[in-house]
This record gives C-alpha cells, sequence and structure tokens, in this order.
C-alpha cells in the first residue's frame, strides 16, 4: 500500500513540457473564436445575452438572484455586447498567448455569466470547455509558443509569464481524466434502445433521419443500414471504452513491473487504438452532423492524450520509417 500511495502521489507531483497543453490551448481559444464570431455573425448577440426589451431570450431581471453581470453592470445593450466583447479579447489572449492564466481565468468568468444570462443557451461543450479553461489558469501553458514567453523573461512578470522548462503535470492529467469520465457517461447514459442490439443498433440512422441534426440529406442510407448498425456499436465500444482505457494508461506508466495483462495491453498498445476510433468519431460528427463547436472542440484536447516527449519521438520513428521505405524502393 505504501509503495502504491507513493506512486500515486509522485503521479500528481511530475513536471513536464507545456509544449501539449499549449496545443491545446491554441486549438481550444480558435475554435470558441470561431464560435462567438459565429454568434456576431449571425446577430444573436442580444438574442442570447441581451435584455427582453432588446429581443433576449433570458428572463435575466426576473430571476432571483439576477446574474452578477447584470448586477455590476447596467441592464442594457451595451453591457451585453461588452461581455461579448470582453470574452473575443480574452480569447485572443489566449490564442496568441499573451498574459495567458489572466486571459484563462477571464474567459472562464465571462461564460460562466454568459450561462447564467441564458441558461438553456449553456450546452455540455460550454461546460467542458469551462473546466478546460480552469485548468488553463493553472497549466503553464503559456510559457511556450506564446507573448507571454517572447515578452517576458526577467523579474516579477517574468516569473508569473514568462518561459520556465518545466510546468506541473497535473492540469494535463486531470484534464484526461476529465475527457474519459466524459466519454464513459455519455456511454451510460445512452438508454435508447436502438443504441443496443435488441434495438438493431439503429440509433446512427434514425438521428441522421433527423432535419435538425442531420447536415445533408441522408435517405440513402437505408441501402448501406448495416453500416450505420456498425457505426453505431462502434460508439458505443468507444464510450464504455474509456473506462479501460485508464487501466492501459496505469499499465503504461507501470510497465516495468511485469505481469501478462500488463504486456499485452502495452503490447498492443490500446489508448493508441482507442483515440485513433475517437478521432474518427468526432471526424465523422462534424462530417454528417450540425452540433455546433462540439466535434472540434473536443478534437482540439486530444493533444492532452500525449506526453511532452511522446509526439516528437513518434514524429521522429514516422520520418525514419518513411525515409527506410524511399530507401528500398
Amino acid at each position: 500500500m505504501r509503495a502504491r500511495w507513493a506512486w500515486w502521489a509522485g503521479l500528481w507531483a511530475r513536471a513536464e513540457s507545456p509544449r501539449v497543453l499549449a496545443l491545446v490551448r491554441i486549438f481550444t481559444a480558435i475554435v470558441l473564436l470561431y464560435d462567438f464570431w459565429t454568434v456576431w455573425d449571425l446577430g444573436l448577440v442580444l438574442t442570447l445575452w441581451g435584455m427582453p426589451a432588446a429581443g433576449g431570450l433570458g428572463d435575466v431581471m426576473s430571476r432571483v438572484p439576477v446574474p452578477e453581470l447584470y448586477q455590476w453592470f447596467p441592464p442594457t445593450e451595451a453591457t451585453a455586447y461588452g461581455a461579448w466583447a470582453v470574452m473575443v479579447a480574452a480569447l485572443v489572449c489566449l490564442a496568441t498567448g499573451l498574459f495567458t492564466p489572466v486571459a484563462a481565468a477571464v474567459a472562464l468568468v465571462v461564460s460562466a455569466q454568459l450561462a447564467q444570462v441564458l441558461p438553456l443557451g449553456d450546452r455540455g461543450i460550454d461546460l467542458m470547455v469551462r473546466n478546460v479553461l480552469c485548468l488553463l489558469v493553472f497549466s503553464g501553458s503559456g510559457r511556450v509558443w506564446s507573448l507571454d514567453a517572447l515578452l517576458f523573461r526577467g523579474g516579477v512578470l517574468g516569473r508569473l509569464f514568462g518561459p520556465r522548462d518545466l510546468v506541473p503535470a497535473w492540469p494535463r492529467h486531470l484534464l484526461v481524466l476529465q475527457v474519459l469520465v466524459m466519454y464513459f457517461m455519455a456511454g451510460i447514459q445512452k438508454t435508447s434502445v436502438t443504441w443496443w442490439p435488441f434495438g438493431s443498433y439503429g440509433a446512427l440512422y434514425l438521428i441522421l433521419q433527423d432535419p435538425s441534426i442531420a447536415a445533408w440529406r441522408f435517405a440513402w442510407l437505408e441501402k448501406v443500414f448495416p453500416l450505420t448498425q456498425l457505426a453505431s456499436a462502434a460508439t458505443m465500444v468507444f464510450e464504455l471504452g474509456a473506462g479501460p482505457i485508464l487501466l492501459a494508461w496505469w499499465f503504461r506508466d507501470t510497465r516495468l513491473r511485469g505481469g501478462r495483462a500488463r504486456a499485452l495491453f502495452n503490447r498492443i498498445d490500446l489508448h493508441k487504438w482507442w483515440m485513433f476510433v475517437g478521432v474518427g468519431l468526432h471526424v465523422g460528427i462534424a462530417a454528417t452532423m450540425s452540433l455546433g463547436i462540439f466535434p472540434y472542440a473536443m478534437l482540439s484536447l486530444y493533444p492532452a492524450f500525449f506526453h511532452p516527449d511522446e509526439l516528437p519521438r513518434r514524429m521522429r520513428a514516422a520520418t525514419l520509417t518513411g525515409q527506410g521505405t524511399r530507401a528500398a524502393t
């Protein structure tokens, strides 16, 4: 038990390069910037977050308590537009890595306030992204590939925002755990019979016949119904498989301990195949369904599944393999 506790404590005390979480920071900020630009382009700023008198959908002033946004600032159109502008400015700073922890904190607070103004407009992916923003506040992701790293190299600001070789690994670990829990619970909560064998795995076929969800007309899917059944089954295997992936990660981290199950998991490299299926799932969602930023926001988190030293190593291995293939031909 003492050895296991020492391993657990050491896991959360580790330090690593900030490169992976810098990718998460950049990708997540870009996806959110696109989302907020779309709201502006469609003329929905006031509709979503404005006062009822200005066409807003929320009963913002009749609720108890009134959201802090409209307690701190006057209930005018300028407040709604101001909140949108502050969010966009924070996301620009987050993407470019300028005052990164502050930018992530501001984006987190504004997003939470906008959710309070119109709770029905707050999507599941918005809640997930707020969790990510919270972790980015403490992640040190602005210490590489950022304006912070270029501008602040000494003094007090340098200690806060400047470059540093290593950052705590626990924000990445918590982000991975959050994503795995989300996938696993999504699988558990699929209680419709059409996701299961006794419902003929017909869920995705039915979903793609719904014009409010489907991005295109999919009447022709009736001719390839078995393919939609396979996709439905693969979705369930992927989501419920998020549980065993935690075990695969533990086996990979303790590969020197031996054991048949550990050796099998590490030989199969199960987490790599699981991530490959996940990328295909979200690319498929983006290509066939109108679900907003959901697939793109989830894909922006996938770099966190790699250790910062793992991606360069895999890229070097792929390069050497390609060179060997060209040499052989």
